[in-house]
């Protein structure tokens, strides 16, 4: 976003390195690559809720004027940074930890400019429990707990850490008795810590022609609910190839942000240690689910064996790496 001359040289500098829609008041003739608004406040209503992260080249003061009617909180918010007309400052304002910081850095460096950087942690050194989330893919739960948690991580109080994975988290070496950070794919009964979720539970689905997104969904919950397993935690669903052309698993696969694996009869079979006749009668396979997923989870631990729900069938498996 640039109101001046300078501020759209600016603006052509990032697009040069960063995809980048560039967005230019009316009182310049429309060129190559920028679009032009009429209303300042109007055209940063429409783009909070179409970009990742707006970056403004104007004073901050006015910028944050110009976004807190639109502000909800640090998951929803695009990333917000502010440039100096001048090019010389780079300021991450909103998602520091969710990528704000490191983005500000890159653009400092195009423009041979500073990177203001006040988030705490990275002044001090201390690992974000958000960046760390985002470099192990990781979801976060009890969200609530993240300032008082992380401000005990940057006074260098003691916090309990309890990884149940077998995820080696270097950052995550401060035990104690303080607060809890648990790393783990099972429900856990954690009310003033975090929960940190890392994807490493491996689906395998069976299921026939006139099961629905509905069916197989609920099937997966259903499962995730009687074992205590997060649904934030499945790395990947997995089935046989003659399922490849079903659209409502292509979406649940989707709205479950994993992996979609298929694989055919032989490699299943080869992979199968119970035998369904039924199973093989129709598919080609003597063993679906179970099989698939202990394909994809390369030699992990089987949590459960199966689970027949109506017109599906679910396994789960711990993946082995």
């Amino acid at each position: 976003m640039a109101i001046t001359e300078n501020g759209l040289e600016i603006s052509r500098k990032i697009s040069e390195s960063f995809p980048a829609d560039i967005f230019a008041s009316q009182r310049f003739q429309p060129e190559n690559k920028v679009k032009i608004f009429v209303s300042l406040k109007e055209t940063i209503k429409e783009l909070f809720t179409g970009y990742e992260t707006i970056i403004f080249i104007m004073a901050l003061g006015a910028v944050v004027r110009l976004i807190s009617p639109y502000i909800k909180n640090k998951f929803e918010d695009p990333c917000i940074i502010v440039i100096d007309d001048g090019g010389k400052f780079v300021i991450p304002v909103i998602g520091g930890h969710h990528g704000s910081n490191e983005l500000s850095k890159g653009i400092a460096g195009i423009l041979n400019a500073s990177a203001v950087i006040t988030t705490a942690s990275d002044v001090n050194g201390v690992p974000s429990l958000e960046m760390l989330a985002k470099k192990y893919s990781m979801s976060i739960k009890n969200t609530q707990n993240l300032p008082a948690v992380s401000m005990d991580l940057i006074d260098g109080l003691p916090v309990q850490v309890t990884n149940n994975t077998n995820i080696v988290i270097p950052e995550l070496n401060n035990s104690g008795s303080g607060k809890r950070i648990t790393v783990s794919y099972e429900i856990e009964d954690n009310k003033y810590g975090i929960i940190l979720i890392p994807k490493v539970l491996d689906v395998g689905i069976g299921f026939s022609t006139d099961a629905t997104y509905t069916d197989m969904k609920n099937a997966i919950e259903s499962v995730f609910r009687k074992y205590s397993l997060y649904l934030e935690a499945i790395r990947s669903i997995s089935t046989i190839t003659i399922k490849e052309g079903n659209t409502d698993l292509k979406v649940l696969a989707g709205d479950l942000n994993c992996m979609l694996n298929y694989y055919p009869p032989e490699k299943l079979n080869e992979n199968s240690v119970t035998r369904s006749a039924a199973v093989y009668r129709a598919t080609g396979a003597y063993s679906v689910s179970n099989a698939s997923a202990r394909i994809s989870s390369s030699g992990g631990k089987e949590l459960v064996s199966k689970e027949i729900i109506n017109n599906t069938t679910i396994s789960v498996f711990l993946h082995g790496h």
